[in-house]
């Protein structure tokens, strides 16, 4: 059987709170006379002191004021002269004393020379004895070498008044017990409500649901432990919906490399058959002229597999990690201006017409094989989708210590999250555009994992009627000596 958390305290609080009681009680009955006698004692030593002085200075008169603090306090004073070997005072008179009286107080002779010889080498002597008349504590003190002050106090008062406090006590005790059980379930309670709500959303979450949230005001662990809770319920729901972002990005993957590796598929086939017929036309050609139209046929279909398998092999060095940078610096301009040089036939053949600022020098660091592969393929993906208007332009900037590359085609807008996913692996805008322009999702994927390996970033933003695509690499700066050297 499980016993709650609510119950656990109470019971707790209670035993505690009953043991407290009960030890207190047990005691003030064995300790509390005893602690009454010990109080009364320091009183009696008190009160001799005030007397000793008040005789000191004016003698028996000027005994009245500390003998009626005396009497207030239920003590009996005898002042005793040891050469008349008789009593000189009693209580606020000079009286003789009552025999019964002298004998339970001043004891026999034997027993006064016993206290003569213990005060001889003391200040004070206490004695307890149960006489005829009383159950009292005594005091025997000098006032001076001749002169003995005896003060006697009843110990039934003492008894009464300890008995009565503990009476007292007890019934306080049974009130704060009751008092102590209703307030210690309140706390319980209040206490429990707050950890009931925590394991009430704690339910939620391990089913999934994320909805509620720890509403806690405690100002103490139990808050902290409600906002940690709330903290995981959100860190929990962001990783769960990035998980299923995730998932769904890496079905997308895997559809769009199915579909990938169907095209590619096809698109080895279809060269290969050409280069196959037109390689059998070649051997059996009855028309010599026609064999420079045949040949290049077979280039081109050749330069297209050249071109599909060089991105295949690069795909699986960058799937693979082992992609390698050979890092120096170089000029970025004269890379741009050797790829626009490179692709110049190809731009004549489309009637494209590229704009170009690159007056300012800049100096990047990089590898510059990757890079010219950077830059080739966005410049080639420019080239393959530039619309009617047949525009191209390439400038560069600098910022933060970064060199930009922004490269503009004219071309229709594309849809934003297409325009944010154009760099992700097998991504293809315009699946009937990009089938008809021989596009495989994978030239601008590369783009990304070099620029990234660089700690450079790329992206593309629409600009007025057409498209920019950027890449960024860290710049270089030549050091004093470097130029003095150079």
């Amino acid at each position: 059987m499980k016993i709650g958390i609510k119950k656990k305290l109470f019971l707790i609080i209670f035993l505690i709170f009953s043991l407290n009681i009960i030890t207190v009680l047990l005691f003030g009955g064995t300790f509390l006379e005893q602690f009454y006698i010990h109080n009364k004692k320091q009183e009696l030593i008190q009160s001799s002191i005030s007397i000793q002085q008040a005789y000191s200075q004016d003698g028996i008169t000027g005994l009245q004021e500390p003998l009626q603090e005396c009497a207030a306090q239920n003590t009996t004073v005898l002042v005793y002269d040891q050469i008349q070997r008789n009593f000189i005072f009693l209580g606020n008179q000079n009286t003789n004393v009552d025999p019964r009286i002298e004998s339970e107080l001043w004891l026999r002779q034997a027993e006064q020379d016993q206290i003569f010889n213990k005060l001889q080498g003391r200040k004070y002597v206490f004695m307890e004895a149960d006489g005829q008349l009383t159950d009292s504590i005594y005091f025997y003190t000098k006032l001076n070498e001749h002169t003995y002050l005896f003060m006697e106090t009843p110990k039934a008062y003492i008894e009464t008044t300890a008995n009565t406090a503990l009476q007292f006590f007890a019934y306080v005790s049974i009130g704060a017990l009751v008092l102590g059980i209703l307030a210690t379930y309140f706390m319980a309670s209040k206490i429990v409500r707050p950890i009931k709500q925590i394991d009430s959303t704690a339910q939620k979450i391990s089913n999934m649901d994320f909805s509620e949230k720890c509403d806690v005001h405690t100002g103490d662990e139990i808050e902290a432990l409600a906002n940690s809770v709330n903290k995981m319920s959100d860190a929990l729901k962001q990783n769960i919906d990035i998980l299923k972002r995730d998932l769904e990005r890496e079905e997308q993957t895997n559809k769009m490399r199915r579909e990938f590796v169907a095209n590619v598929s096809h698109d080895f086939k279809t060269p290969l058959s050409l280069i196959s017929a037109y390689s059998e036309a070649l051997r059996d050609n009855t028309e010599p002229e026609k064999s420079g139209e045949i040949c290049d046929i077979l280039v081109e279909q050749s330069n297209t597999m050249s071109q599909l398998v060089n991105q295949l092999l690069t795909l699986t060095q960058l799937e693979s990690g082992m992609m390698t940078y050979e890092m120096s610096f170089f000029s970025i301009n004269e890379l741009v201006s050797t790829v626009i040089h490179n692709c110049k036939i190809l731009l004549e053949k489309k009637g494209i017409t590229v704009q170009s600022n690159l007056e300012e020098e800049m100096m990047v660091q990089g590898d510059f094989n990757r890079i010219v592969q950077v830059f080739t393929n966005i410049f080639e993906n420019a080239i393959k989708y530039v619309d009617e208007k047949k525009k191209i332009s390439v400038w560069l900037t600098r910022q933060n210590g970064m060199v930009r590359v922004n490269l503009f085609n004219s071309h229709p807008p594309i849809p934003q999250q297409d325009l944010n996913e154009v760099f992700d692996l097998f991504y293809r805008a315009d699946k009937s555009r990009t089938a008809s322009a021989k596009s495989y999702g994978i030239g601008l994927a590369i783009v990304k994992t070099i620029i990234q390996a660089h700690e450079g970033n790329c992206g593309a933003y629409h600009k007025d009627d057409g498209v920019v695509f950027w890449f960024e690499l860290k710049e270089f700066v030549f050091e004093d000596d470097e130029e003095e050297f150079e």
